[in-house]
């Protein structure tokens, strides 16, 4: 559109708001195709002084766009922003655009070419309708496509690509006339891996119209004195304070004058200049950031010598004046000083100086060290003047010293003597963040970090154990009256209590209120009613007096209790009855009263009694409000919640203070065993409480006052008890308890926050008088302190050093959550803004800066400067170098060593935490360090990210309570090369074996996060809604507690790392297990299994979340997709080869969530050659095809029948009389192999219960019970397989989703199979079926025949009775397979009667096993007859086939023609391993394995006569992985034994084997692949 060209009259164009906008932002408003371009705002230039974009330097500025100004005609749109921000990292920028349309709307529009995975706005407006401050949310109609809010502070909405621009990508924000807005705030977020690019650690602001601009450029032609000399110093502090004469010192002077008047004229702004001038933003970072990129290097050459560096020569003119250096001493040592070293002194002068917040001391101990080094102290004796044993020799430096010049990293260059000491390599400036250079953190075993569970806390001998309360009896009583809606018990002193119960048979029932008391004095009811809601006294209508009521003033009563001599309270106490007393009041179902207000008095007037200080309060339910009372308590199913939710929701006056003491008090309960719940599920309870508490969920002030002393005093023993907590229990319950302490505050000396804020205002003169901001505060902080001050407290000082900019202070309310509605709610509200006071700013910074040590010594726990100044002298001294490191570099860009310290000093902490408080709250505050700095390093580290794995995984090790999987992942991950551990360029077989090892992480991340949601998750809900929380807040609970925990940060990194793994390891995102084209609708579960018996009536493609290998395929499902990992051997997997159906898993969540989002659309999908699946939405006549393949699907395969064979009148039988009609498919298949072998593999020797065994069992006299029971049950199964009535079929297509009968998506019935059938019917009668199959008494004459035919065929006998008896329970076990869930829907799909089944039993000996394998003949990935495909575990072969251990096994082939040449496909990920001891198995061998076309391979049991166990295993320290000529040999020689065993039998076969300790491979059973 061509706009007008009509210049504005003037050159200003528009008064300036101070810091509404960042520095160096340019704008005006020209309308698009007019060809005007800027000019200086403070004077009219001529056309010809025109300002020109410049093309130089572009890339590094922080904020560029044009300066336009155009008036526009009436009706059009108007440019009136056009503003470019240069991302911090990523090598890209953001433009942002904005239009002003004639009604007042604003178009605004973000464009970036950044590239990430999704890539989100993250934003919110200032100004505009009912603003109050703070980041303002416009109305959902204003939100572009795709937005979602970000808690209640913020939005995010993704940016889409741009058409026809070259892969930029795009925001547009359409902001309606009554949303227009000032300013937009924003930051970009990559939310795959959580990283954000942000303007220096605080928000890009870009104004919206003319006025909104702060910051045009500043033509200045006189500075301050006082920042001119301030800038001079800075400049030759970083010069190295050089020797000068006082030529180049006024030299020197000027360049710097002249430099920050260059500065404010490329649009920086004297608040910036003075904050660097006073420190606020160190001058080095600020060079790297701003002064290079905008002016280049302005310092002259002779003044580019680091600090600590030899000094230029003066210049001859300035000779005289320049007092002669002293040639130092020649220092003993000239490389550089060892980080550790540093770190400790940083510590002890940080200590010496009182411990300051926010100090740095990383220079001035570099300083001091090298100071001694020039005394001639050598680093071993500095080391001993701080008391600190270094693990580190002289030696061992000057050889790394010599080891590191060649490499790329920066090194010193040496200098001869007597030249001063060089310095060691900066600390590199807090710019980008980069991975850095690791420690050299000592090497430590991780199994050594394995934390072993102590047995659950014992009942303390000086604690006294809870008595038998004489009303407990009731309590439990009423607990279980479903007509309870309410009750409470409370304590009224000298061991007496009261309990209170609301009772209501059913809505339209009268309310029965009853008071029950075991006081021995007669009590009287001082009582009133209030309305639903309110708590004002009124006086009760007559009709619900009790007995002896009378009125006691104009709003209350007064009843007296009566004995209570019926039936309810007949109640004992070591066999004596208890007298007890009650008062009921009844309230008809149709009153208008919500709840009853009381106190109560001994009939003498002696004793009142209130509710700690308060009425109590008793809700009741009414017509208007029926839920009122019995919602949040129904959902409670622990005494523990009840009492915590009581407490908060019906207590009336309430505070931090009660609620600290409170939970106190329940944590000793919990500890002493008072409640009959696992130690983990209480504590997490009470972590739940105090989260809530702890993220404002929860009112912090109820009704009541909390002086600051009485307030840290309740934290001061909240933690004490946590703390003391801690050393009682062990394991999860001490991962939970040692999280308590990051939702309170440590407590400390409260009083001072009362009494310092007094003395701030006394000594800057400030009046205690209305009207000021600082009173109200100070109002605010005398009546109730709470953690909010502690935000109130950094946004005064962001006002402060901003020079009165109210922007500042609400920006960080904003941050911290604190809106305007929230400081006016206090109870005593902050209502103003704060005032400026003249000349007061240097001294109030200071004055506030300590007032916020003092607060966060109180509210803040893990904050680590103060942690670490708590914790003091209690820091073991192996720590103390790592945790003085961490404070020299918090918020640092080296990465990789921040978090190696943090972890190194965690890990030196670990063995002096259990029961120190100070400590705890140390290595909290250090874990969250960790987080800090994975978050900030792991988006744009690329690859080299993978150097972050071994302290992350250190990390989490530290803070989980059951740990042992993952210091197993961190032991293996050790185990990789270095070109993976390090973050550079792996090979092929080095990128395979991080990936078995990058599986095996996730799935123990997912773990940690599966387990906390299952602990936290429900409870969480349920407490939420009681304490009236809101729903969003309630549901993500859970995930938010995830996502704050240091598991989340490897989840980061292993979705930021993986994609490069893959790639180098020639791995697409998807693994085909069985390739086949398929049409279905898709459908969504969580887990394969819990559809397995479903029936689908139209062909369906599932996506299913969790996929363990042992499942069954539902009839009508035609593709199953997921991102699990069963073996490509597993039951399921054959399965659905056999059943050709398409089985894959994706290891790319973006694709799945693609089909995901697809859920009810019909799809098409396809295999490639290369091993990917591709999807399309066919047409609409493809897809009618395709339900009509599904239904023919669905049918019964034709000809497939079960032959029942009778029994061959014998127990057992050898090997020579195995036969059709006798045994099974892997008997007979043993017996034909022997002698067609080579030597070198073995067979094992075999004895059978043929077919028919347990029918005859059955038939005995002693088993006709159990013979009558099976049948009946067998008879109900079957009988659900007819087909169904008219009217069930009615029923069923009546049915609503969700409910039963239907599955809610419209594609069948769960466990139907037409009928309208519940699975759990037949799951049920299944379980029963086993039951009765092992209830069976097994005749003598088996066990004598079993035995001779064992010890005919070498196979060692059981010992003595006990064995045999685990023998027979083996027998039996194989027997009661014939009823698995899995083989009766698999059998019942195809149309064949489970019962025809005959199940034979194959005797083996266990087999001693190293390695166990299944080898597939043909590769069934791609149906190559001239491949061999296998997979190998550690330990048994049950591990592979059966799904119970998850991950992968090591897979490998290799063409027949080539059998020494095997290929690696996958290393095992797989966390155990199954072992046993030296045993018998009984395997299944039935007449329904291996039937012609139908693959009933794994259906039934194979046992161990002795248990089997799993243990931990770990498969990059195997030789396997370590020798590849031993992996080599042993994978070639597995293949050889799958082609010799085909060219055998004269088919493709499915062969199961072991390799021996020894290296022999024996051959356990083998059958013809389907």
């Amino acid at each position: 559109m061509q706009l007008g060209a009509k210049p504005l009259n003037g050159a200003h164009v528009g008064a300036q708001r101070k810091s509404l906008a960042p520095p160096s932002t340019l704008w005006s408003g020209v309308p698009r195709g007019s060809g005007a371009v800027g000019c200086n705002l403070l004077r009219p230039c001529p056309r010809s002084e025109a300002v020109r974009p410049s093309t130089s330097g572009s890339n590094s500025r922080r904020n560029q766009f044009q300066l336009r100004a155009v008036a526009s005609p009436a009706g059009e749109t108007t440019l009136v922003v056009d503003q470019t921000f240069v991302l911090p990292r990523g090598n890209a920028n953001v433009q942002v655009t904005v239009e002003q349309h004639a009604d007042g709307a604003q178009t605004i529009r973000f464009v970036t070419g950044l590239q990430t995975g999704r890539l989100l706005l993250h934003w919110g407006v200032e100004g505009g309708k009912d603003y109050k401050g703070g980041w303002r949310l416009p109305d959902k109609p204003c939100w572009p496509e795709g937005t979602n809010q970000y808690k209640d502070r913020a939005l995010q909405s993704p940016f889409k690509p741009r058409s026809g621009a070259g892969g930029q990508c795009e925001v547009v924000i359409e902001l309606t006339p009554e949303e227009a807005s000032d300013v937009i705030n924003f930051v970009l977020k990559d939310e795959p891996t959580n990283t954000w690019w942000d303007n220096n650690s605080s928000n890009f602001r870009a104004p919206l119209h003319r006025e909104a601009d702060a910051a045009a450029p500043q033509r200045v032609e006189t500075l301050p004195k006082a920042l001119c000399d301030k800038w001079a110093w800075v400049r030759w502090d970083f010069d190295g304070r050089r020797p000068r004469a006082e030529q180049e010192a006024t030299e020197d002077y000027d360049r710097g004058v002249q430099e920050m008047k260059e500065l404010m004229a490329k649009g920086r702004t004297l608040d910036e200049l003075w904050r660097v001038a006073e420190g606020k933003w160190r001058y080095s970072d600020y060079r790297e950031k701003v002064i290079r990129p905008m002016l280049g290097d302005t310092r002259p050459p002779a003044s580019n010598q680091p600090r600590g560096s030899p000094s230029p020569s003066p210049p001859p003119a300035a000779a005289a004046a320049a007092p002669p250096a002293p040639a130092p001493a020649a220092p003993k040592y000239s490389g550089p000083i060892p980080e550790d070293l540093l770190a400790v002194q940083a510590y002890v002068l940080w200590e010496k100086a009182g411990k300051p917040q926010g100090a740095d001391f990383a220079e001035s101990a570099r300083n001091e060290i090298e100071s001694q080094l020039v005394k001639g102290l050598s680093l071993e004796q500095v080391a001993q003047k701080l008391n600190y044993t270094p693990k580190w020799t002289m030696s061992s430096l000057s050889s790394m010293d010599q080891g590191d010049r060649g490499s790329s990293s920066p090194a010193p260059a040496s200098s001869p003597a007597p030249a001063p000491l060089p310095p060691p390599p900066p600390k590199a400036p807090a710019g980008p963040p980069q991975v850095g250079q690791s420690l050299n953190a000592p090497k430590r075993n991780p199994l050594d970090l394995v934390k072993t569970a102590k047995p659950a806390p014992v009942l303390s001998r000086e604690v006294e154990v809870r008595p038998e309360m004489p009303l407990d009896f009731l309590v439990q009583q009423f607990a279980i009256d479903p007509s309870t809606k309410w009750r409470r018990t409370y304590a009224l002193g000298s061991k007496t209590e009261m309990l209170v119960v609301v009772r209501q048979e059913h809505g339209d029932a009268p309310v029965r209120v009853d008071f029950i008391s075991d006081a021995a004095s007669p009590l009287v009811l001082h009582w009133g009613v209030c309305k639903t809601g309110s708590r004002e006294w009124v006086l009760p209508p007559e009709e619900l007096w009790p007995e002896r009521t009378h009125t006691s003033g104009h709003i209350a009563c007064e009843s007296d209790f009566l004995d209570c001599d019926d039936a309810e309270c007949d109640v004992e106490i070591a066999g004596a009855k208890v007298p007890l007393q009650r008062a009921t009041i009844v309230i008809p179902p149709d009153s208008w009263v919500g709840a009853l207000t009381l106190v109560m008095r001994s009939s003498d007037n002696t004793m009142w009694y209130k509710d700690a200080g308060s009425n109590f309060h008793i809700p009741v339910p009414n017509k208007a409000a029926p839920h009122v009372v019995q919602d949040y308590m129904s959902a409670l199913r622990d005494d523990l919640s009840r009492a915590v939710v009581d407490a908060e929701v019906n207590t009336h006056q309430w505070t931090l203070m009660h609620r600290f003491n409170k939970a106190a008090d329940l944590l000793n309960e919990v500890i002493n065993g008072y409640y009959d719940m696992d130690v983990a599920d209480a504590v997490a309870r009470l972590y739940i409480w105090l989260r809530y508490s702890s993220t404002r969920k929860l009112t912090w002030q109820r009704n009541y006052n909390t002086q600051p002393r009485i307030l840290s005093a309740a934290q001061d023993r909240l933690t004490g008890t946590i703390a003391a907590a801690h050393a009682r229990v062990s394991g999860e319950a001490q991962e939970w308890v040692r999280l308590m302490l990051t939702n309170v505050g440590r407590g400390g000396d409260g009083q001072k926050i009362r009494d310092e804020i007094l003395n701030i205002m006394h000594r800057n003169h400030i009046p205690e008088k209305k009207g000021l901001w600082m009173e109200e505060w100070h109002q605010k902080l005398h009546n109730n302190t709470t953690p909010d001050d502690v935000p109130i407290c950094e946004a005064y000082l962001a006002y402060l050093e901003s020079d009165g900019n109210v922007g500042a202070y609400w920006r960080v309310l904003s941050d911290a959550g604190i809106t305007r509605e929230r400081l006016e709610s206090f109870d005593r509200p902050i209502t103003l803004e704060p005032q400026w006071f003249p000349g007061k700013k240097e001294a109030l910074i200071r004055d506030c800066r300590n007032y916020l040590g003092i607060l966060k010594a109180v509210h803040s726990g893990a904050d680590l400067q103060a942690s670490a100044s708590a914790a003091g002298n209690r820091i073991p001294g192996s720590a103390r170098g790592y945790v003085g490191y961490v404070l020299s570099h918090l918020g640092g860009s080296q990465i990789l060593p921040l978090m190696e310290a943090a972890v190194e000093a965690r890990t030196e902490l670990a063995s002096s935490l259990p029961g120190n408080r100070e400590l705890l709250y140390l290595d909290l505050a250090l874990e969250d360090q960790v987080r800090q700095a994975a978050e900030r390093g792991i988006g744009g580290a690329g690859f080299g990210a993978a150097a972050y794995m071994r302290p992350l995984l250190q990390n989490l090790c530290l803070s989980l309570g059951n740990n042992e999987e993952i210091c197993y992942c961190l032991k293996t991950w050790q185990e990789l090369p270095p070109s993976v551990k390090g973050g550079g360029r792996p090979n092929k077989e080095e990128a395979l074996q991080a990936v078995a090892v990058v599986n095996r992480i996730r799935r123990a991340i997912a773990q940690v996060s599966d387990n906390t949601v299952h602990r936290i998750g429900d409870v969480a809900k349920a407490m939420g809604e009681a304490f009236g929380v809101e729903s969003w807040a309630c549901d993500l609970f859970a995930e938010e507690v995830v996502r704050g925990g240091p598991a989340f940060a490897i989840s980061l990194l292993i979705s930021s790392i993986e994609p490069h793994l893959r790639n180098a390891a020639a791995l697409g995102a998807w693994q085909v297990i069985s390739p086949h084209e398929a049409t279905g609708v898709v459908d969504v579960v969580a887990g394969l299994h819990e559809v397995q018996d479903k029936t689908y009536d139209t062909p369906t493609v599932l996506l299913a979340a969790s996929v363990t290998g042992e499942e069954e395929i539902p009839e009508g499902v035609v593709a199953v997709l997921t991102p699990d990992a069963p073996d490509v051997l597993s039951h399921v997997s054959v399965r659905a080869r056999n059943m050709r159906v398409l089985f894959a898993t994706c290891h790319d969540k973006e694709p799945l969530d693609q089909i995901k989002a697809m859920k009810g659309k019909v799809l098409h999908f396809t295999t490639t050659a290369s091993g990917a699946v591709n999807w399309s939405e066919p047409p609409a006549s493809a897809s009618g095809a395709a339900a009509g393949a599904g239904q023919a699907a669905g049918k019964p395969v034709k000809g497939l029948k079960i032959e029942v064979p009778k029994w061959c009148g014998k127990w057992a039988i050898g090997m020579d009389e195995y036969k059709d009609g006798v045994v099974g498919a892997k008997s007979k298949n043993l017996a034909g192999l022997r002698g067609k072998l080579p030597g070198d593999i073995l067979l094992p020797s075999s004895v059978t219960l043929p077919f028919g065994c347990f029918e005859q069992v059955l038939d005995a006299p002693e088993n006709r019970d159990v013979k009558g029971r099976i049948s009946e049950l067998v008879a109900r199964l079957q009988g659900r397989s007819k087909p169904a009535s008219l009217l069930s079929t009615v029923k069923s297509l009546m049915s609503l989703d969700g409910a039963p009968g239907s599955n809610g998506a419209g594609h069948g019935s769960a466990g139907s199979n037409g009928t309208g059938a519940h699975s759990d019917d037949a799951a049920a009668l299944l379980a029963e079926c086993r039951e009765q199959a092992m209830r069976v008494k097994v005749p003598f004459a088996l066990r004598e025949q079993l035995a001779d035919t064992m010890r005919a065929a070498g196979i060692p006998v059981p010992e003595n009775e006990d064995r045999w008896v685990a023998a027979i329970a083996a027998l039996k076990g194989v027997w009661a397979s014939k009823y698995n869930d899995r083989a009766y829907y698999s059998l019942r799909k195809v149309g064949l009667n489970f019962d025809d089944v005959r199940m034979a039993v194959l005797v083996q000996r266990v087999v001693p096993a190293h390695y166990a394998f299944v080898i597939h003949t043909r590769n069934p990935s791609n149906n190559d007859e001239d491949e061999v495909f296998c997979e190998l575990v550690r330990g048994l072969g049950e591990s592979l086939v059966s799904g119970m251990i998850a991950g992968s096994a090591v897979a490998f082939k290799a063409h027949k023609g080539s059998l020494d040449s095997p290929e690696v496909l996958c290393y095992a990920s797989k966390s155990e391993g199954m072992f046993v001891r030296e045993s018998l198995i009984f395997r299944s061998d039935s007449n329904g394995e291996d039937l012609e076309g139908y693959a009933g391979a794994g259906l039934y049991e194979s046992i161990t006569m002795d248990t089997t166990e799993t243990r931990k295993v770990d498969y990059m320290d195997d030789r396997l992985v370590q020798d590849p000529a031993y992996r080599r040999d042993v994978l070639s020689r597995i293949c050889k034994v799958g082609y010799a065993i085909e060219k055998a039998l004269g088919s493709a076969q499915d062969i199961e084997g072991v390799v021996g300790p020894d290296g022999k491979i024996t051959v356990v059973q083998t059958r013809p692949q389907v």
